[in-house]
């Protein structure tokens, strides 16, 4: 996940920033393994939790979690070093695949799991708490529950067709997967974007549900001072995607699950290929 900077220099909380963005280097997806620094990443976002993007996520991903039958299997595919998918869905998964790029995100992820991780995750904890009704004073039975569940921590790579490496079981058998501002920041085509999405969208078993959420009509992101590359998507064509992929997209029935916030989107839609 990553920040919006609108363009204009505004971001999508309204407030503006005194960097010089016009002058900075954009960094597209050949850089993420150098210049992508996970520990910068997290303090950025999650200490305080108060980026517009990752409220958005919190916010509304607990309804959508209470409104899916449980699952056997949940994927988080381009999770990064975050936890919060995985907490969400500790009591409605029985197991949680955590799936990302880069290493040092994966290194993370094990650190957390072993108990090593210096990074405090009470804030968004606690977000979290609130959005369920659940007392603060649970929040870590809440994390622990959440790591009883995870069953791997795995490679991914969106615009491979080997899009989990080494780990073949997981095609057509996930209940439910997740990914959540990863696929718009991997892509530099529509067609790999559209591409990718069916990819993503295969893993998901037969009747199963495919949560994404992302960043519409925008061109770059920033975070830790940096610029990358973010391909410009309209609404309609991600919905166009997704329903090639073979899920169900209908906005005028339960199926099929949309909420917008400033040019940030959440979707959740069913399998339906059969």
């Amino acid at each position: 996940m990553v920040e919006v900077q609108k363009q204009n220099g505004e971001r999508q909380d309204g407030n503006y920033e005194h960097e010089d963005w016009d002058h900075k280097p954009l960094l597209d997806r050949d850089t993420f393994l150098t210049e992508f620094d996970t520990d910068a990443y997290l303090k950025d976002f999650y200490t305080n939790l108060d980026d517009p993007a990752m409220q958005m996520v919190v916010r509304f991903l607990p309804g959508i979690v209470v409104r899916l039958p449980k699952a056997e299997s949940l994927l988080d595919f381009g999770c990064g070093p975050t936890i919060h998918v995985s907490v969400c869905f500790r009591s409605h998964v029985n197991k949680i695949y955590l799936a990302d790029y880069l290493p040092q995100n994966r290194e993370e992820l094990q650190r957390w799991l072993g108990g090593r991780s210096a990074f405090d995750w009470s804030k968004t904890l606690q977000k979290i708490a609130t959005c369920e009704g659940t007392d603060w004073s649970k929040i870590k039975q809440m994390e622990d529950e959440a790591k009883s569940k995870i069953a791997g921590i795995l490679h991914c790579d969106c615009l491979s067709d080997n899009v989990i490496e080494g780990y073949d079981r997981v095609y057509g058998s996930m209940g439910v997967v997740v990914t959540i501002f990863t696929l718009e920041y991997c892509c530099n085509t529509l067609n790999e974007y559209k591409n990718a999405i069916k990819r993503v969208v295969s893993l998901v078993k037969e009747g199963g549900h495919f949560i994404m959420g992302g960043i519409l009509e925008e061109t770059w992101c920033s975070f830790g001072g940096r610029k990358f590359n973010c391909l410009y998507i309209t609404k309609e064509f991600m919905l166009e995607c997704l329903e090639k992929a073979g899920l169900i997209i209908d906005l005028d029935s339960k199926s099929t699950i949309l909420h917008e916030v400033n040019g940030m989107f959440l979707v959740c839609a069913k399998e339906g290929r059969n």
